[in-house]
């Protein structure tokens, strides 16, 4: 063994994982993570440091997960020989990296890392982010390899410009201890959903639907996947003809302005979430279903055991067009100021080791999922609770679809297009048609503006 190499540890049998607690342990003999595939290796910082690692990662909405996150950030750190006060960690609250990047970027001090969904095909394409291809080449050499969604936003012209982080679909989470109480079925499609709603929901204490409505990217989210169920899209498969104007989408805005004002079984105050509204409405009991990834759940695990006992993941009903789930993807994003590439990819490639991603994913309550397609044959994507991810996985879809994630389609979603469209209609009383109309016009502007879409 050279003298600068790192001793390795026990390779993990199948359905075995290291906990946190082993990781920490490891950082302090200095002892190294290997995987399966034996690729992961701690780049060691031999000099001294001018600045800090400067890391902005958003809050995970389950408070283990970022403790997770942070302390296997240190543990890197102890092994690279990059001391405490060298790094600057930072969690941030929901939406408020995006702004922050900006004012970052022109002021020439973006963070060295970050977490990004559908922003950093946008950053890519200015130019902003490193090429990581053999990180993301190493990843495909782990057991079953990457699932394809992992890889749209970050592969551009055969290279790699940021690290698949993990794949989520979003369930319909939901109260199935009330559904059970009054012998109710889940519902299969929207209409059932609507009447489920109002024969349970008891306003203004419990009400039935905490769809996102406001000016944030969960909004986008919650009606883009209501579009697709109507038939509607937003973008054709080539990237540049834009397709939000459609029979479909009108039908699926006028759907939600019903469930909002003549149905009543949206909160009113839901106009004015900000991302993490419709968490606080489940978790605090106030709504029966929501529509967002598993973070609630996750959340749930360490806040309110009795709610999570009783909170099922399920399909999204479906509509005319059929049952169909989001799909969100977060990536890791290395900026060029970067004045320590090679620490910063370890760090990153340290967190997405099989093993500590392992660590991340499951003792984090599945708050994500991750890329790599063989990691879900351990126990715990074997609980009740995740029978349905799978095949919610396999048919969910990006919210570009049927184009993939581009500079035009982070464009939209930044400016929340789609939820200004349905805010002319709740909150202005447009007719469905003519808000639609308008939100084409704009999606047509931006892509407008991007040649590669």
């Amino acid at each position: 063994m050279p003298s600068n190499a790192l001793p390795p540890v026990r390779k993990l049998g199948r359905g075995t994982m290291l906990t946190r607690r082993d990781v920490l342990r490891q950082a302090g003999t200095a002892t190294a993570l290997a995987t399966a595939a034996s690729w992961w290796l701690v780049r060691r910082a031999h000099a001294a440091r001018d600045k800090k690692l400067t890391v902005w990662v958003p809050t995970a909405l389950a408070p283990q997960v970022d403790k997770i996150l942070q302390e296997q950030c240190y543990a890197y750190a102890k092994q690279a020989g990059i001391k405490d006060n060298e790094i600057d960690y930072s969690i941030m609250g929901s939406g408020q990296i995006p702004p922050k990047l900006v004012a970052a970027l022109e002021a020439g001090n973006p963070p060295d890392i970050t977490i990004l969904g559908n922003l950093s095909v946008l950053y890519r394409s200015q130019g902003h982010l490193l090429e990581v291809t053999d990180i993301v080449d190493k990843m495909q050499k782990v057991p079953g390899g990457l699932f394809p969604a992992s890889l749209s936003e970050v592969m551009y012209k055969g290279k790699a410009y940021a690290v698949p982080q993990s794949v989520s679909p979003w369930p319909l989470v939901t109260r199935m201890d009330l559904l059970e109480a009054a012998k109710v079925d889940p519902p299969k499609t929207w209409e059932e959903f609507i009447e489920v709603c109002k024969k349970l929901q008891k306003p203004p204490k419990l009400t039935g639907y905490g769809m996102c409505l406001g000016l944030q990217s969960d909004t986008d989210n919650n009606v883009m996947n209501m579009i697709w169920c109507y038939g509607g899209k937003l973008v054709e498969a080539d990237n540049k003809t834009v397709a939000l104007y459609s029979k479909g989408t009108i039908q699926a805005v006028q759907v939600i302005a019903d469930m909002y004002h003549k149905h009543k079984i949206i909160p009113k105050g839901a106009i004015s979430w900000d991302s993490t509204g419709n968490n606080k409405a489940y978790q605090s009991r106030q709504v029966i279903f929501v529509l967002n990834p598993a973070s609630i759940y996750a959340h749930l695990g360490e806040s309110d055991k009795e709610l999570y006992n009783v909170t099922g993941l399920l399909p999204v009903p479906a509509g005319p067009a059929g049952a169909i789930e989001e799909l969100s993807t977060n990536n890791w994003c290395l900026f060029k100021h970067n004045p320590y590439p090679e620490v910063a990819k370890g760090l990153v490639e340290y967190w997405m080791a099989p093993e500590n991603l392992r660590v991340t994913i499951e003792e984090g309550g599945g708050r994500w999922g991750p890329p790599y397609q063989g990691m879900y044959d351990s126990e715990f994507w074997k609980r009740p609770a995740f029978q349905h991810w799978r095949v919610m996985l396999e048919r969910s879809r990006q919210f570009p679809f049927s184009g993939t994630p581009t500079p035009a389609s982070g464009e939209v979603l930044a400016t929340y297009t789609i939820g200004r469209m349905l805010q002319r209609v709740l909150v202005e009383n447009w007719e469905a048609e003519k808000a639609v109309e308008e939100a084409h016009k704009k999606v047509v502007e931006i892509y407008a503006r991007y040649p590669e879409g």
